[in-house]
């Protein structure tokens, strides 16, 4: 048979696949199913199907192959073992006790002098591990390793074990022994890790050097010294670590994302964008590096760019993220038709699917569309309750309609969730606010503050209705400062300040302010009615009418009580 003479390419816990120089088998023929009547096709021809499904990563096909050639040839062992491999990679760990046990029968020791004898014992180990039986386990692999330390398969399978148990000072006795007889790079890189895990830093290191010695082409022990350095706070070696790797490997693509990343990260973007365009070229188009670069330019609001990235990517592997990401850009050049259609192919098993449906909703919204906009974020909160934005979202319909009941009672649900937006708690007090329910405002605004301290229209609003309610005032002047800290020159924080002098009684610093105030907004009535109620404590009646008059022509929302005032005064004075 072609496969006796096969059985140590099975030897390592990821199998390899045979090939037959010169020959199509019929698996390359039809590599997505297996042909009907299978018993009846020859044991070459299972054998070759087997590893051709494989190459391609379709192990539930070799497992098809595999099953009628063992029946048939129940004697040979490599196919049996290598048919255990994959059921046990499937986690049908039962049956493939069945064939381990049928090629070790039913002697119970363990006696093996060379790794092809060793094979089927290692997987009766693994066996044994994912059934609980660890000591068993342990037991098998600590004979298997007497004879012969140098079987690394068993050995990482050892340490392994030992690890989980916390049996930390006889995983790194196993390991120094691995070292010892055979040095490859998998042990060291369990040893920086049961290093790392314990905080021993230093060592880990010391572990991570060794393991780039043993293979100079594996960026993996490269990536995790740049991860320690981060860690300890070197960002200078961090970087000059990834540099000088790929200054002597300049193809090292993890490196050079890793690069990209962590510049990225300390906000050099340019430079980062410097390195996918790299990465992009030297790849051919590389699709992940495609899509950084893409976000990088989308972050830079640099949408012409960032729309051809996720075009190229579109084009060669369409996937929902960058669909999603390439009509965001074409939202933001004004193509809205383009990037309808691009939101509406979001699958609903997207991650990006809620983004996409809150975008045309957002688009409908500002269409004036609000029964459309309503009718699809209600749909979003009706499938996904916990999505924060979408609350937001029909608070914005709702506050721009002036439906501030319907507001209070349709987002009442999201005051559960951990990550409430600030805006959605300014629209609630405002919708409070008009109902003058002055205790439920100062709860939105205190939570508001709570969640983004130096929100400037929170601190001005909570101010304001102190000032209002002639509460706090001095609390009110501090916050409505802290505001003004924000947003030094803002007229409408001014008039705030104002008002808290007002009803304080500091005519004249009121006035002052109120003036700075409307040379900042001059058409805003309710400032104007501001200024008159001042004026006419200053005794200044003719020019408190005179800025009544002006909140009047600037459409002021209670007309008939400025016509009163500028009639009868100030409390009918």
């Amino acid at each position: 048979m072609i496969y006796n003479s096969l059985l140590l390419t099975l030897l390592c816990i990821t199998l390899t696949a045979c090939t037959t120089a010169g020959k199509v088998t019929p698996a390359q023929k039809s590599s997505t199913e297996a042909p009907s009547s299978l018993s009846q096709m020859s044991d070459d021809f299972l054998y070759l199907a087997a590893q051709d499904a494989l190459r391609h990563g379709q192990q539930e096909l070799a497992i098809q192959f595999l099953t009628p050639l063992v029946e048939k040839q129940p004697q040979e062992r490599v196919p049996r073992l290598q048919l255990a491999e994959l059921l046990l990679r499937t986690n049908r760990v039962e049956q493939a006790a069945i064939h381990i046990n049928a090629v070790l029968g039913e002697s119970k020791a363990v006696s093996a002098t060379n790794a092809e004898q060793a094979y089927p014992f290692i997987l009766q180990a693994r066996v044994m591990a994912i059934s609980g039986e660890t000591d068993e386990a342990l037991n098998i692999l600590s004979t298997l390793l007497t004879t012969q330390p140098e079987l690394t398969s068993a050995r990482m399978i050892h340490i392994t074990l030992l690890t989980g148990l916390k049996r930390l000072d006889e995983a790194h006795l196993s390991i120094n022994e691995a070292i010892h007889s055979n040095e490859v790079s998998e042990i060291r890189k369990i040893q920086a890790d049961l290093f790392i895990h314990q905080n021993r830093t230093d060592d880990a290191i010391k572990a991570l050097e060794a393991m780039q010695k043993l293979d100079v082409e594996d960026e993996t022990p490269l990536l995790l010294l740049h991860q320690i350095a981060l860690q300890q706070g070197n960002t200078a070696r961090a970087e000059q670590l990834l540099r000088n790797y790929i200054e002597t490997n300049p193809q090292a693509i993890l490196a050079r994302n890793a690069l990209g990343r962590f510049l990225l990260q300390s906000g050099r973007t340019r430079e980062a964008i410097t390195i996918y365009q790299g990465l992009v070229r030297d790849t051919g188009g590389n699709r992940e590096a495609l899509s950084a670069l893409g976000l990088l330019y989308y972050q830079l609001k640099d949408y012409e760019n960032a729309a051809s990235q996720f075009q190229k990517v579109l084009k060669n592997s369409p996937d929902d993220q960058s669909r999603f990401y390439l009509a965001a850009c074409l939202e933001a050049l004004e193509r809205g038709d383009e990037a309808e259609k691009l939101y509406k192919q979001v699958g609903k098993r997207s991650p990006a699917y809620v983004d996409a449906q809150l975008r045309l909703s957002g688009m409908e919204f500002m269409a004036e569309n609000s029964a459309a906009a309503e009718k699809r974020v209600k749909a979003i909160i009706s499938d996904f309750g916990n999505s924060a934005d979408a609350y937001m979202l029909l608070s914005n319909i709702y506050f721009n309609q002036q439906e501030y009941r319907k507001l209070l009672t349709e987002t009442e649900a999201a005051l559960s969730l951990s990550n409430l937006p600030a805006r959605l708690l300014f629209n609630r007090a405002v919708a409070h606010e008009h109902f003058k329910e002055y205790e439920e405002v100062e709860s939105s605004l205190k939570r508001l503050l709570t969640i983004d301290p130096k929100n400037s229209e929170g601190l001005n609003f909570l101010g304001y209705i102190y000032a209002e309610q002639k509460i706090n005032l001095h609390e009110a002047e501090a916050l409505i400062r802290r505001a003004l800290n924000e947003k030094p020159d803002d007229g409408y924080y001014l008039d705030s300040l104002a008002w808290v002098y007002y009803q304080r009684g500091e005519y004249d610093r009121a006035i002052e302010t109120q003036v700075k105030a409307i040379s900042q907004i001059s058409d805003d009535p309710v400032m104007h009615e501001h200024m008159g109620d001042m004026l006419w404590k200053k005794d200044d009646k003719s020019k408190a009418r005179d800025s009544w008059q002006k909140a009047l022509e600037l459409k002021h929302d209670n007309p008939g009580l400025i016509k009163r005032k500028i009639a009868e005064g100030l409390n009918g004075e």
